[in-house]
């Protein structure tokens, strides 16, 4: 996860730090808001692109409501986003990769992982903090049931 805080440090430190972590990555998740930020690009597809070219063999592009990118050198496919009343998005980012990990540790593919993912996302917006609103596996297998 790219996690890019810029009360943390500069992008011209983050950026060179950042892609040699991308370089030996499995799987690399980061977002179009920190991309932006970091190397000056928000287009998710080549967002992807320079990530594998770095040599990621996945890529997870965020895009908050809109959904998440998914790329690997051979394709890419984006997941649409879940409508919800959002109040805070605050923790949407780790409820995302928490949510992805465990399904992929489960064994999904990364794909059915990032849907499911995608949906515990957007149900950690319902409430305030980073914490409380954080859905269980339960809440997010009903949400895409419904969906």
């Amino acid at each position: 996860d790219t996690n890019f805080r810029p009360r943390l440090w500069k992008a011209a430190d983050a950026a060179p730090v950042i892609s040699a972590a991308a370089a030996r990555a499995d799987i690399l998740k980061t977002s179009a808001e920190d991309c932006a930020a970091l190397f000056g690009e928000s287009d998710p597809d080549a967002i992807a692109r320079h990530f594998l070219a770095l040599g990621s063999k996945a890529v997870i592009v965020t895009l908050g409501r809109d959904g998440v990118l998914i790329a690997t050198a051979t394709g890419s496919d984006r997941i649409a986003g879940y409508p919800v009343d959002a109040v805070d998005a605050t923790g949407a980012g780790d409820a995302f990769t928490g949510a992805l990990l465990a399904e992929l540790s489960r064994g999904v593919a990364l794909p059915e992982a990032a849907r499911f993912a995608n949906a515990a996302a957007a149900l950690s917006t319902l409430g305030y903090g980073a914490i409380a609103p954080l859905p269980t596996r339960d809440d997010v297998s009903r949400f895409l049931a419904r969906a």
